[in-house]
């Protein structure tokens, strides 16, 4: 593979961000926390360049076809979109979100270390959007090989989109659990424990009800707020948190983990204040 700036994959860096929000609520590093939801706030607004690029990689990376021809209509029409983006537009916002996490985050050697399982399927995505793009960095055998390899992903059956945790035999899973337990348990609350320990010892199902409850509950709090609101600004931002909350997935995997970390962080603040 050619050479890859990992500070420049839109997805690497997103999901780097996403899991330093968990690790840092986990750590109580509640300030550090906030500023990385900040940071992705600010950078990826519907209607950015970066945010499109975002989208798009997230469905060549996140959404499993199931078969061969809508994995090639789905590269067919991706490809299509990456012409479509603003090359110079979305440099410029790259070049600024990497500024801002140099800049906000405290501890960057941390964030940049952060693993990704898939990491080399995030460097194909980016590498064959780039090129997509008109930077010809890949020679046309290269280039072949990149986009075959997304479509084989993409062809990958539907029922694996929950596959990328680990299925860890039941002894290691509870053995995990009771060593991150006695570790975290005065670090987090009771609700944030119960998401953590239905993601390493729960069934799908069970998951899948906690994950929706904790929307449910995070909708309520919200119209419960925004009657009571007399804040013009936030009271126009309800409407798109609100809208992120019942978008958000409820299929098993770290990152939605992370995300309902900090959504029971928000649900709680907005209780506390009551």
């Amino acid at each position: 593979m050619a050479k890859h700036n990992k500070k420049r994959n839109v997805g690497l860096i997103h999901e780097q961000l996403v899991r330093y929000v968990a690790s840092s609520m986990i750590a109580k590093d509640r300030k550090g926390a906030e500023k990385a939801v900040q940071i992705i706030t600010r950078h990826f607004k519907p209607g950015s360049e970066l945010y499109k690029e975002f989208r798009l990689f997230n469905a060549m990376v996140n959404m499993p076809m199931g078969t061969r021809p809508l994995a090639e209509r789905v590269l067919t029409e991706s490809k299509n979109a990456a012409k479509s983006h603003n090359a110079q537009k979305l440099r410029k916002e790259k070049s600024l979100l990497i500024k801002d996490i140099n800049t906000s985050l405290s501890e960057t050697r941390r964030f940049y270390n952060i693993k990704i399982k898939n990491y080399r399927l995030f460097a194909t995505v980016q590498s064959i959007l780039n090129e997509w793009r008109g930077n010809a960095v890949l020679g046309l055998t290269e280039k072949a090989k990149y986009e075959e390899a997304i479509v084989e992903w993409l062809s990958r059956d539907t029922k694996d989109n929950t596959k990328e945790n680990i299925e860890f035999d039941p002894l290691v899973r509870k053995l995990m659990y009771q060593k991150f337990e006695k570790k975290y348990r005065d670090k987090i609350s009771d609700t944030q424990r119960k998401i953590l320990e239905s993601s390493i010892l729960g069934s799908n199902e069970e998951f899948v009800q906690i994950i929706k409850q904790t929307k449910n509950r995070a909708l309520s709090d919200l119209k419960k707020f925004e009657r009571t609101c007399e804040n013009k600004f936030l009271k126009e931002s309800i409407k798109g948190v609100r809208e992120k909350i019942a978008s958000l997935s409820e299929e098993k995997s770290d990152a939605v983990v992370a995300k309902t970390l900090h959504l029971v962080h928000l649900i709680e603040e907005m209780e506390s204040n009551e």
